[in-house]
């Protein structure tokens, strides 16, 4: 089985999920969305989650998978939360074609860079007053436990 781990990050936390999810699966594509990547049959898109959803380059590449197993993944900055995620993932699976089959999903906090809290911080400070103490938090994100729950999931799916 070949095997393509594609994915978007901005703060490098999506990028940390993927080399774990590279590492257990050895050789394989490994990189931004492509179409080089579309030659494999079991391909982990992993995602930043930007609007509730994913970024508009990885709604493209979903788009474009035709009968693949797809295994998706993502960080998330704030709302750490079973709930919140749930409602990440569904925003994304739609953009999966039905002629594709779901292996697994996988989604946790990330780190939120000093720079988007500044912004939120500087632009809607009463947004900022609200969440300030997730912010915080979010610096220890994905942490050793997010990465071994990652690895857990990936045992259910590879074999």
């Amino acid at each position: 089985m070949n095997y393509a781990v594609v994915y978007s990050t901005v703060t490098g936390n999506t990028e940390k999920l993927a080399e774990v999810i590279k590492n257990k699966i050895g050789d394989c594509y490994f990189g931004k969305p492509c179409d080089e990547a579309l030659t494999a049959d079991t391909i982990f898109v992993g995602f930043w989650a930007v609007g509730n959803s994913c970024s508009n380059d990885i709604k493209d590449f979903l788009e474009k998978l035709s009968d693949k197993k797809v295994f998706i993944f993502g960080t998330v900055g704030y709302g750490n939360t079973k709930d919140y995620y749930d409602i990440i993932l569904d925003n994304v699976k739609p953009n999966l074609p039905s002629s594709n089959t779901l292996i697994g999903s996988y989604i946790c906090q990330g780190k939120v860079s000093d720079a988007k809290q500044a912004q939120i911080k500087d632009t809607v400070p009463e947004k900022y007053e609200a969440i300030k103490d997730k912010l915080a938090e979010s610096v220890n994100h994905p942490n050793e436990e997010d990465l071994n729950a990652l690895k857990a999931e990936l045992d259910k799916v590879i074999l």
